[in-house]
Order: structure tokens, then C-alpha cells, then sequence
């Protein structure tokens, strides 16, 4: 019956389901819309999967604490895993049971739940690592005493961070709704991995610490602007929470994404990093060269990409501007997709209502 397929779909605890299922229920959600080009897809799919070789491979040789990191990352990677799919059935319960959201914007409203548990937790836990040091105010000093030994909490975060990302990565491809920047966030949860990876591989965790949490703490904002978007909580019924919303993260992702991270953090990088360090790290086989260029131009990809996410939050701000109290629509329109998915939404709704 319909009922019963809807719980089984619905069961949080179904961990284990083969990727031919996994990818029906991510095509699903996107109600025939925003499909992603699939050679796009086929290629990123690839290359994900190749990273979570590449991470084992990283761990091989370290320590966390009297840990192996092999032992310790598959743990945290099942344990994150159990907490996105509560969350994620936690979040969509709310959205129905409280808001009345239809099924798409429900499970749109359980992908961010997860999203904005995430990037809560690790911003924490990143100020909590950068307490007392200065990796962040002053990044040239995490380029100092290069190569040694980082505190546990450090190693600690970079595993949780390491797990997060992965299952997130899988989690944006097989189990999440699609939007109109699907290819872009994979491009961006891969290229995430690698600088993980890859400041892991040559000890440079202090200012992948602050690469960190300025991404966390500028993504609670842009958690809280969707999921208010998803409820439609816009207008003077609804206090304009999303319009305030949305002000509020755009300044906010102008001061993190558009001036922290480029021009005191990459700078730092390339300046304090690259340049002085590159006898020292990078020239000692054409394998270490690759790694080194390939970890600056990362930086510098994620600066393209913040660039591009604060058109689209512009093309936004006009429309707001232009239409006042119609931010589900605006939102929806530039980043959401089709604007049909909603009303297919709403009539799959009511056909189960009838039935």
C-alpha cells in the first residue's frame, strides 16, 4: 500500500541500502526537475570515491591520541552517519508535524537540519581548538614551526571533519534533494576533501583550522536562511524572519566568504606558506610539487565558488527588493529549481490525503 511504502522510505535506520536505491530515492526528490547532467555526475561520483581510498591511505601511519586513525575514521564514519539519518527523520517529523510543510520542502527542511547540527557542533569545536592561539587573528603564524607535532585536539577535529565531509559528500549525491547548484556543491564538498587531505598530508592542520571554521561559522547563517525558507516564514504574518534572515547572512557572507577567507587566509597561505616553504615541501618528488600547486589552487577555486554563491544571494536581494514578502518564491526561483516541483509536490500531497 502507499502508507506502507511511505514508512519504509521514511525508516531512519536504513543505513546499509544499495546505491541503485540510494540514487532512485535522490531522483525522486528532485520530482523530475533538477536533474544533474550525468556525465558531471559520473565523473564526480568517481572522483569521490577515489578520495575515500586516498583517505585511507593518508591514515595509514597516524595517531589519534593511542588510536589508529584506520580504526578510529570507519567508527566516526558509521556514527556520523547514525546521527544524519535522526536528524535528517527528526528534522523532516518537525517540518510536517508543526509547520505543515508538504513532503519535498519537509525533507528539504530534514537535509538542512542535518546541515545546521554540523556546522553548530564543528564551529564550537573549532573555537574551542583556536582558543589561545592565533591561527585565525594572525594566520602567518600557523606557518610557524611548521612540521611539528599537532596537539590532539587538532588531529581530533580533522577526523571528525575528514568523516563529516565524506558522508556529507555521499549524503549530497545519493540521499539529498537536488538543486539548481548540485554540481557546484559536489565540486565544493570534493574540493573540501582534498584540502583536508591534502593540509594533512604536509602537516599544515593550524591554517586548515581556521579554513574551518570560517566556512562552519558562516554556513549557520545560510542553514538558518533555508530552513525559515522552507517554512515559508516570510512577510508580517511571520515577522519577515527570512528577509532578516537573509540580510543578516548576506552581510555575513560578505565579512567571511569574501574578505576573511581570501585575503587574510589564502593570502596567508600563498605568502607565508607556499612561497617560503616550497624548497622545504614541495620539490622533493614531482608527486609533492602536483600536491603543493594543487592545494593553492583549491583555495582559490573556493574563492570562485563563494564569489558565485554571492551573485545568486544578489539576484536574491533584487528580487526581495522588488518583491517584498515573497522570499520563498525568489529563493526558489534562483537556487530551489523548477518552481512546478513545489505544486507536484503539493498534489502528490493531497493525493495521499485523498487515498
Amino acid at each position: 500500500s502507499r502508507a506502507s511504502r511511505s514508512a519504509e522510505g521514511n525508516a531512519p535506520w536504513q543505513l546499509a541500502a544499495p546505491f541503485a536505491s540510494l540514487e532512485g530515492k535522490a531522483s525522486r526528490a528532485t520530482m523530475g526537475k533538477a536533474r544533474a547532467p550525468p556525465v558531471a555526475s559520473a565523473v564526480l561520483t568517481t572522483l569521490f570515491l577515489g578520495q575515500v581510498f586516498w583517505s585511507f591511505f593518508v591514515l595509514r601511519n597516524v595517531r589519534i591520541g593511542e588510536v589508529k586513525a584506520l580504526v578510529a575514521f570507519p567508527a566516526a564514519m558509521v556514527f556520523v552517519l547514525l546521527i544524519l539519518r535522526v536528524t535528517k527523520y527528526a528534522g523532516s517529523s518537525v517540518a510536517v508535524g508543526f509547520f505543515g510543510a508538504n513532503k519535498m520542502n519537509a525533507r528539504k527542511f530534514g537535509d538542512q537540519t542535518w546541515q545546521f547540527l554540523i556546522h553548530t557542533s564543528m564551529t564550537a569545536l573549532e573555537l574551542y581548538v583556536l582558543r589561545g592561539e592565533k591561527w585565525y587573528m594572525d594566520p602567518p603564524e600557523a606557518f610557524k614551526e611548521f612540521g611539528v607535532e599537532e596537539k590532539l585536539e587538532v588531529d581530533v577535529l580533522y577526523l571528525v571533519q575528514l568523516a563529516i565531509w565524506v558522508i556529507t559528500c555521499f549524503s549530497h549525491h545519493f540521499l539529498e534533494s537536488r538543486h539548481k547548484d548540485y554540481v557546484l556543491m559536489y565540486v565544493h564538498h570534493i574540493v573540501t576533501i582534498a584540502l583536508i587531505l591534502l593540509s594533512w598530508s604536509f602537516r599544515l592542520q593550524k591554517i586548515g583550522v581556521s579554513v574551518l571554521y570560517v566556512h562552519d561559522a558562516s554556513d549557520i547563517s545560510i542553514d538558518l536562511l533555508k530552513m525559515s525558507n522552507y517554512l515559508k516564514l516570510e512577510g508580517p504574518s511571520n515577522l519577515f524572519a527570512v528577509e532578516i534572515i537573509f540580510v543578516l547572512n548576506l552581510v555575513s557572507w560578505f565579512w567571511w566568504r569574501v574578505y576573511q577567507f581570501p585575503f587574510n587566509i589564502v593570502r596567508a597561505c600563498i605568502l607565508d606558506g607556499f612561497i617560503p616553504l616550497y624548497a622545504q615541501v614541495c620539490t622533493s618528488s614531482l608527486l609533492s610539487q602536483f600536491s603543493c600547486y594543487s592545494f593553492i589552487y583549491l583555495l582559490l577555486a573556493l574563492c570562485v565558488m563563494h564569489l558565485w554563491w554571492l551573485y545568486l544571494l544578489l539576484r536574491i536581494a533584487y528580487k526581495l527588493v522588488l518583491s517584498p514578502g515573497k522570499g520563498h518564491d525568489a529563493g526558489r526561483d534562483e537556487y530551489e529549481g523548477d518552481s512546478s516541483d513545489e505544486d507536484e509536490a503539493n498534489e502528490a500531497d493531497k493525493a495521499d490525503k485523498v487515498d
